[in-house]
């Protein structure tokens, strides 16, 4: 008997036990594998067996109005430790410009954005990471070119994006369980409605929210808007990434990490990459993108590599840090970094988000 002629079951058994990373190589072995490798019942069997992980999922923007947005995962390199960007499906109908996402569980969902260049949409596409399959998912009320996400026990709550909005509707909320949109009514909405362009986190069982045209970033605590506190408002407000992990606020300013102790109402460096030469193209980078991803930090950058005086080519980096929490401060560890994907053509795409789901 050979391997092929094992029931399913049995092969979804030895599938489910192998690292994600392997699995755009196994999808060439036959159709039959392609098919369970996209199975919801091998994401099933891999949480019964604890064989789940994180996967890093990765927006990319090109510069174009047709089908702008392309989506990759990272995965293993055959024959070699190198990590690589390999494309997945992406929402190909309708496409919209200036998208947020979010992620809830196995999903990430594509919220608003830009319809032919100025036409705000109001559609949401939901991809379900276990298949790598998009759907139409209910859409929001209010079309909104340009809105921010975040998500807070379960629910995703969608802020700002165009213009003319009050304290009645600036704020939609997605319950992912019902499958319903609801408007948000809070006290004192009004102080920071009248903003266009929002960001927005989800941190401490509270939502945050700073608009870019008062500079001052907000909290809703117990249906009110409060000012978040000042060290904490002027730290994250000068980043240009952020992210939550296991309730730890991290932010990437002029290519270093910092993290908010909320103790001490102070923000602090990461110790221990400092000067660290695999962290090739970090120091002095303004726009980088994090994650938490299987509890250790991922982040990502563009770093441009010159060729010669008349060419140069863009590559992608990743690099992945495990923390340590010790005596009031937070360790990193570098564990690899490495580019996951060039380009002789610079200005094709821009690196827009990334997510990461467990799998």
């Amino acid at each position: 008997m050979t391997f092929m002629m094992l029931p399913n079951d049995l092969v979804l058994n030895c599938l489910a036990r192998v690292s994600r990373l392997y699995y755009p190589t196994l999808s060439l072995v036959s159709e039959r594998f392609r098919y369970l490798l996209a199975s919801t019942e091998l994401y099933q069997t891999r949480i019964l067996l604890g064989c789940t992980e994180s996967c890093l999922y990765v927006c990319l923007k090109l510069r174009t109005y047709h089908n702008p947005q392309h989506w990759f995962t990272i995965c293993r390199k055959p024959n070699s430790s190198k990590n690589v960007l390999v494309p997945i499906a992406s929402p190909n109908s309708h496409p919209t410009y200036q998208s947020d996402f979010a992620r809830v569980g196995s999903n990430i969902y594509a919220i608003g954005g830009f319809i032919n260049d100025d036409n705000a949409s109001s559609r949401v596409m939901v991809m379900d990471c276990r298949s790598q399959t998009w759907l139409e998912a209910p859409s929001i009320r209010i079309a909104r070119a340009t809105p921010s996400t975040c998500v807070l026990d379960g629910k995703i709550y969608v802020i700002g994006g165009c213009k003319n909005l009050d304290a009645t509707n600036w704020i939609e909320v997605f319950d992912t369980k019902t499958q319903t949109w609801e408007f948000m009514s809070s006290s004192h909405g009004e102080k920071i409605c009248s903003s266009c362009t929002y960001h927005s986190l989800g941190y401490d069982g509270d939502v945050y929210v700073k608009g870019f045209e008062k500079r001052v970033t907000y909290k809703l605590d117990k249906g009110r808007w409060r000012p978040a506190d000042i060290a904490m408002d002027r730290g994250w407000f000068c980043s240009s990434s952020s992210c939550v992990m296991e309730n730890v606020l991290y932010s990437w300013f002029c290519g270093m990490i910092r993290w908010y102790d909320s103790e001490e109402n102070f923000w602090k460096y990461i110790k221990g990459l400092e000067g660290s030469d695999e962290l090739y193209g970090l120091h002095g980078h303004f726009d980088a993108k994090m994650t938490g991803c299987g509890g250790k930090l991922v982040v990502m950058w563009e770093k441009n590599v010159y060729i010669n005086e008349c060419h140069y080519e863009k590559g992608l980096w990743c690099a992945e840090i495990a923390l340590e929490k010790h005596q009031g401060d937070i360790w990193g560890t570098l564990e690899w970094s490495d580019v996951v994907s060039t380009t002789t053509q610079p200005y094709e795409y821009d690196l827009a988000h990334i997510l990461a789901v467990t799998l």
